[in-house]
């Protein structure tokens, strides 16, 4: 008579060992990769910490290994190094970080000269619904 042998695997559950100095935070920032040739290419930072970044960007897109990244509405810029590269996500390691000026905002030139002031007399008064004054 022949035993049937039964295998059984067991699967344990191992945390993930990662080598961070510093906590990274998620996020979904758009962002702007600024090429050294001017070019401009669209991206996703997906999470951030004080070293570094993981980007999401179109895998068939070549970056160099140090260029500028700008946060779209969070005034930030990073110059930064690519560390790695799997599919469409870049780890980068930050060399540097900057806050952009904000934008001058040209004064209005009829805001200067307009001297439309409130009419304060009227406050406190009653109005009748036939008078149009």
């Amino acid at each position: 008579m022949e035993h049937n042998k039964i295998q059984c695997h067991r699967v344990i559950a191992m945390p993930k060992i990662q080598n961070r100095t510093s906590e990274r935070t998620n996020v979904n920032w758009i962002s702007i990769i600024r090429l050294p040739n001017g070019a401009e290419v669209p991206c996703s930072i997906k999470d951030v910490s004080s070293l570094g970044m993981k980007v999401a960007l179109p895998s068939d897109v070549a970056i160099p290994d140090t260029f500028n990244i700008r946060v779209v509405g969070r005034d930030l810029i990073f110059n930064v190094q690519q560390a790695w590269r799997r599919g469409h996500f870049v780890g980068l390691t930050i060399l540097k970080i900057g806050k952009l000026p904000a934008p001058k905002q040209e004064p209005d030139p009829d805001a200067a000269t307009s001297t439309n002031t409130p009419d304060y007399k009227r406050i406190g008064t009653r109005r009748n619904f036939r008078s149009r004054d």
